[in-house]
């Protein structure tokens, strides 16, 4: 992929160069964001993008990505956004000194995005400064920090349109330099036959399953899926299975609530699950169930998707905007215990009716969520703004 000017793609005088620091790329995460970014600049690279990479010293990332240039810190691991902000300043001169980049990348408000922008204006560089946004976390800090990031930047680009009009609505920032693009999901999330020797194994078979896969933090709503799973086994009996797959900081408090409840016998919790086993957890399920707060995409409902699934979600941040109700899924309102059983025994016990909406989750995955999509609106955009009067 070549930058042309005009936001136009064709091969001309030479690639588009981007800087990119991180805090951490590791290529085994449970954080949406970081996969967001390991695949987002996989993708970007190769679409021909020249990307430079700033990273912790012993951070672990993918090796042998064509057009990766990874440069190292004197700090071995990652740090928290108040040190990242004095680290990542002189590097971000160091690596433009070697190589000069058309873009910096703000991948984080908070964790880089004050580096970016004092980086170029203390060293005079001369390119702009673009951020991604997730979704925004209440703390007495937005005001100051991410508030005036964005306000600074050239571009912010989010993950759906909720996450750009909280912007707005939390914020107060003027969005009129926030783009939406959704996050993608990959490719090797597909449809395959279910895994009968892990099925056995996790003591699944012969049972509808219901499946959770993410962190096991207070944002993913994870104990009312537990409420919820114990109106579903209610209605019908020893038939359902819960299979709750992570890890996080509520782990014992769930499973002390699913014992509470009388249901530990038919909730399985897998702790942390590596990236290679997710596909054959997807494919394993009747039934993906995401009972989330907050959400700036939910890029499991998407992967679950993909692999042919109908999904229960609660309705709110992006999810609507994921998942069609009636269509690809049902969407509950958050908290509302009673309505998200009884859209999950429907889909259990409707098998038809579950395929229907399974197939028309994974076409609407590839319309819509690809990451080769993502990556190529985002050269586009980019290429609007190094052809914006300011930086000719």
């Amino acid at each position: 992929m070549w930058w042309s000017g005009r936001g136009t793609r064709a091969v001309t005088e030479k690639p588009l160069r981007i800087c990119s620091p991180h805090v951490s790329l590791a290529t085994e995460s449970s954080s949406g964001g970081e996969v967001y970014e390991r695949e987002v600049l996989k993708h970007l690279a190769l679409e021909g993008v020249q990307i430079d990479l700033i990273l912790p010293g012993r951070a672990l990332c993918w090796a042998n990505v064509p057009n990766w240039h990874i440069h190292r810190t004197w700090l071995p691991k990652g740090f928290r956004w108040y040190v990242s902000n004095l680290v990542f300043p002189p590097y971000i001169k160091r690596v433009y000194d070697q190589q000069p980049f058309d873009l910096l990348r703000a991948h984080s408000l908070r964790f880089v995005g004050p580096a970016a922008l004092w980086a170029r204006r203390r060293y005079r560089l001369p390119v702009p400064v673009v951020a991604h946004h997730h979704h925004v976390d209440h703390n007495w800090l937005n005001p100051v920090i991410e508030k005036r990031v964005i306000e600074s930047c050239d571009l912010v680009t989010t993950d759906s349109q909720f996450s750009r009009e909280q912007l707005a609505r939390e914020l107060q920032v003027d969005i009129g330099h926030a783009a939406v693009i959704y996050a993608g999901i990959a490719r090797e999330f597909e449809p395959q036959q279910k895994d009968e020797r892990l099925a056995a194994d996790l003591g699944l078979a012969g049972r509808k399953v219901l499946l959770f896969l993410g962190g096991l933090k207070p944002r993913k709503n994870v104990g009312l899926l537990l409420e919820v799973f114990y109106d579903v086994v209610t209605e019908m009996e020893d038939r359902a299975r819960l299979l709750i797959a992570g890890s996080g900081s509520e782990e014992k408090k769930l499973r002390r609530q699913a014992k509470e409840l009388g249901i530990a016998d038919k909730v399985i919790f897998t702790g942390y699950v590596p990236e290679a086993d997710k596909v054959r957890l997807y494919n394993l399920a009747d039934l993906y169930v995401h009972p989330s707060s907050l959400e700036g995409f939910g890029l499991t409902t998407g992967e679950a998707m993909s692999c042919g699934k109908p999904v229960v979600a609660t309705a709110v941040g992006s999810l609507p905007e994921v998942i069609v109700d009636g269509k690809t899924g049902f969407l509950a309102p958050l908290g509302d215990r009673r309505r998200f059983a009884e859209r999950v025994v429907t889909l259990l016990q409707d098998e038809p009716l579950a395929r229907q909406f399974g197939e028309a989750g994974r076409r609407r995955v590839e319309a819509l969520f690809r990451w080769e999509m993502v990556a190529r609106r985002l050269v586009e955009l980019y290429g609007q703004v190094l052809d914006n009067e300011r930086w000719r």
